[in-house]
């Protein structure tokens, strides 16, 4: 039986949680690596704080279904995650690799180097 605070998951084809976090902005990335740890209720609760935008990122994503209640203060429809939104938190959570984070030391170098060749 599934836990009462995930949803079911949408069909949202074969996409894993490394796959949706592309898709995702850095801010929202960041958002759900924060939400790394906390019990699903809080979760839940954070991600209707969330912008249209961002909503609408996680929905298309499959990372949360919508609730379609419309219960909210404003008659606006809440978001529920799945079981896809909490393994993409957990993602967004991990640490980069270092061979990533060597690759974007060396992408951010050049481009510093290209702006002060231009002082």
């Amino acid at each position: 039986m599934m836990h009462p605070d995930i949803a079911e998951q949408d069909d949202a084809g074969d996409m894993s949680a490394a796959d949706a976090l592309r898709f995702l902005t850095p801010d929202l990335r960041e958002f759900l690596a924060d939400l790394h740890g906390a019990p699903a209720s809080i979760a839940q609760a954070a991600v209707q704080l969330l912008p249209f935008g961002s909503r609408s990122a996680l929905l298309s994503t499959g990372v949360a279904t919508a609730d379609g209640s419309g219960s909210g203060p404003a008659g606006e429809t809440g978001l529920r995650l799945t079981t896809l939104g909490f393994e993409v938190i957990a993602e967004a959570a991990m640490p980069a690799e270092p061979d990533e984070v060597e690759r974007l030391t060396s992408l951010a170098e050049a481009i510093v180097a290209e702006h002060n060749s231009y002082r």
